[in-house]
């Protein structure tokens, strides 16, 4: 009998089908694989079981007993436990008590046990890294922190039934590699898991079986048995059911094509060494996370940059683009040192930054696409109160069928848009800038198959238009897959840079932990 099951499950928000009757099941000891391209209903079927969404039809139960819909602490006594995609956590708490925020651990009297949630919290968080500072408020975390302890807030619960929505998708690969352990060792103990993620290789190394979702619907469901068919997969994802002789359809060869630019760089047609210089650094040095990075940027070229969480790539783009104060070193934007003293001047010179947490750093979320998408033209006119409704309109339009931005009406609010989405408001509204630089930091984070390669196919216009870009992904094999050239940092440092058949798996991998890459 399975132990969680959803009958008929139905979502509107307004005049829009999130779900349209879907229906799954999932067993003791299973872990599911949830997929399906961004805004196909996903996060709303998540949360809907885990009792944060009330749905309009259908029915919850868990070992056979119905359980009242979008009633959160009903769902929690009952044994299901979701990590958010985008953390809960309250920023001026410390770590430890971020964890059992809302489950306290108490004793006699209902008084808290603080000893024993510290202890608790520590054996928590050390099971998916090492090297916690317990009593850091959580707002002063990276992102991929933040990420460890949503799911650590989750394992506090000892749920019966653990819902994972995207967890890896800011996390690097010690980290991934670190979760699935525990994962396995959950579903080893009959805990059922579902597992929304948009890495094929995760889902084919972890689940037993998935499920698909397009457009609010359900597409297909398959056993994994090891071998996942990723082109039915596909297939699935993108509506179609065109599967042909050898397993391939129509929409997954599609997707699964590499735009005119990616080819060209899988090719190793890349820039060559007679293209000017873009950008150059030396001897870069901000705090402990940059320790003098040396590298050059030339025109045309996508750089990427690899490195496990925490060994200064985020700190670097947020150097170059006027963020975070260097305390030595020297940049040149096109062949001419620039003193770097603000994000805002950096941007006049053309250097722009696509930041990691699109939610905190990159959308006025309750505002519309118009008004996201029109905010740098908008601060960056002499005379905004003479920017006519004419020209904004033009801008919207352009950036929202270069991007193929899916949205209902420009003025429908950045929130109600899929993450994939939402990414693509935040690139777009660089794309009527003078762009030298552009500094991507994970910008298909949380991003669906179909929309990373449209995302990637707007930012090879951008190079091969003269702008230069600097990619950091913590997947290394998107690196490989769309970059000119790489460069590897551990411990604050640039201690590889690859090129042509150098750009491999098994280099990157050995540089990743300080290892020679030759």
């Amino acid at each position: 009998m399975p132990l969680l099951t959803a009958t008929g499950i139905t979502r509107r928000y307004g005049g829009v089908v999130a779900l349209d009757n879907v229906s799954i099941e999932v067993n003791a000891g299973e872990v599911l694989g949830l997929l399906g391209a961004n805004g196909s209903g996903k996060s709303t079927l998540s949360s809907i079981l885990a009792g944060d969404n009330r749905p309009d039809a259908g029915t919850l139960s868990l070992d056979s007993h119905r359980l009242p819909p979008g009633e959160p602490r009903a769902a929690r006594a009952a044994g299901i436990a979701i990590a958010h995609q985008h953390p809960g956590l309250a920023p001026d708490l410390p770590v430890w008590e971020n964890v059992f925020l809302g489950a306290e651990m108490c004793r006699r009297g209902r008084f808290l046990n603080r000893t024993a949630a510290r202890r608790r919290a520590a054996q928590l968080l050390s099971s998916l890294r090492a090297g916690w500072n317990l009593d850091l408020p959580a707002g002063q975390l990276s992102v991929a922190d933040q990420q460890l302890v949503e799911i650590a807030k989750a394992l506090a619960l000892e749920p019966r039934v653990l819902i994972f929505d995207e967890p890896t998708a800011a996390l690097a690969a010690a980290e991934v590699e670190s979760l699935m352990r525990v994962i396995r060792a959950l579903a080893a103990r009959g805990t059922a898991i579902v597992f929304i993620s948009h890495r094929m290789a995760e889902i084919q190394a972890l689940c037993d079986r998935v499920m698909v979702l397009c457009n609010g619907r359900h597409a297909g469901e398959i056993p994994v048995q090891g071998k996942l068919d990723e082109a039915r997969v596909l297939a699935w994802m993108g509506g179609a059911a065109d599967v042909d002789m050898h397993g391939e359809s129509a929409a997954a060869r599609r997707h699964s094509q590499h735009s005119p630019r990616m080819s060209a760089v899988i090719t190793a047609s890349a820039p060559n060494d007679i293209s000017p210089i873009a950008l150059s650094a030396r001897g870069l040095r901000a705090g402990a996370r940059l320790r003098g990075v040396e590298f050059e940027l030339r025109q045309g070229e996508i750089l990427g940059v690899a490195g496990l969480q925490g060994h200064g790539q985020e700190e670097l783009l947020d150097a170059l683009a006027g963020y975070r104060k260097l305390d030595d070193g020297e940049i040149t934007l096109d062949g001419a040192p620039i003193a770097v003293r603000s994000p805002r001047e950096m941007i006049d010179a053309g250097v722009c930054l696509v930041p990691n947490d699109r939610h905190r750093q990159g959308l006025w979320l309750d505002h519309s696409v118009e008004f996201n998408l029109a905010q740098v033209a908008a601060n960056f006119q002499r005379e905004p109160w003479r920017l006519r409704s004419a020209s904004i309109r033009q801008l919207v339009d352009f950036a929202v069928k270069r991007l193929r931005i899916k949205t209902s009406d420009a003025r429908q609010p950045v929130r109600a848009l899929s993450g994939g989405n939402q990414q693509k408001v935040v690139i777009g509204r660089w794309l009527d800038r003078r762009i030298k630089v552009l500094l991507l930091s994970d910008p298909t984070k949380g991003v669906d198959v179909i929309a990373r390669k449209e995302i990637y196919e707007a930012i090879g216009a951008l190079t091969e238009a003269g702008a230069a870009a600097i990619v950091y992904a913590s997947d290394t094999d998107e690196l490989l897959a769309v970059c000119d050239r790489l460069i590897v940092m551990y411990e604050g440092r640039v201690v590889a840079q690859l090129e042509g058949p150098d750009m491999n798996e098994a280099r990157v991998m050995s540089a990743l932990f300080g290892r020679s890459a030759a």
